[in-house]
């Protein structure tokens, strides 16, 4: 669990450096070439993840089907 931890926290640290990075670039390329010509900072440097998919909620028949392979009992509540 601590390695899971400890491998999170070092992903967010380079995540948070990237951004800082990131931002300061946008910064000084907009004070060269002016905050019109480069639009967003989207469009500048856009990061990689940062769309989240929504889960969708699993149906009776999937997570039978899940049970049925993992061989464990079904209660499913309503």
């Amino acid at each position: 669990m601590e390695f899971y931890a400890a491998c999170e926290g070092y992903f967010e640290k380079q995540n948070d450096d990237a951004k800082v990075i990131r931002f300061a670039s946008f910064r000084i390329a907009e004070s060269m070439v002016g905050s019109k010509a480069l639009g967003s900072i989207e469009s500048f440097w856009p990061m990689v993840g940062e769309e989240k998919e929504e889960a969708k909620p699993l149906t009776k028949e999937e997570m039978a089907g899940i049970f049925e392979r993992h061989k464990s009992k079904l209660k499913i509540n309503g």
